[in-house]
């Protein structure tokens, strides 16, 4: 994952979107999740129709890349430093992870 990426989309959007809504934001993350899920309820069988498994697993890549992004929108959006909270979370969830134990 390339940051500087992402800062050139949001230098873009930034740029060509006029209203930039905290609300519309969350909602087009909630949005992408809704559809993520979808693919994951096909992807483990949920859905009655048949459907290429290869062909879900794309789509649901798709599906959480866009999750990122628009989170990553967001964000700067409601004027968070996404990386920073990252470095901050990931750490969190690395040492919660090392001391977990199974019973």
């Amino acid at each position: 994952m390339e940051e500087e990426k992402f800062e050139e989309l949001w230098r873009i959007f930034n740029e060509k979107v006029s209203e930039k809504h905290p609300i519309f934001q969350a909602a087009k993350i909630a949005e992408e999740t809704g559809e993520a899920i979808n693919l994951v309820f096909k992807l483990v069988g949920f859905r009655r129709e048949s459907y290429n498994i290869d062909e879900v697993r794309e789509r649901l890549s798709g599906e959480l890349a866009d999750i990122v992004i628009t989170t990553f929108i967001c964000a700067k959006v409601c004027g968070i430093n996404l990386w920073k909270t990252l470095d901050k979370k990931l750490d969190t969830e690395i040492n919660r992870w090392r001391n977990y134990y199974v019973q």
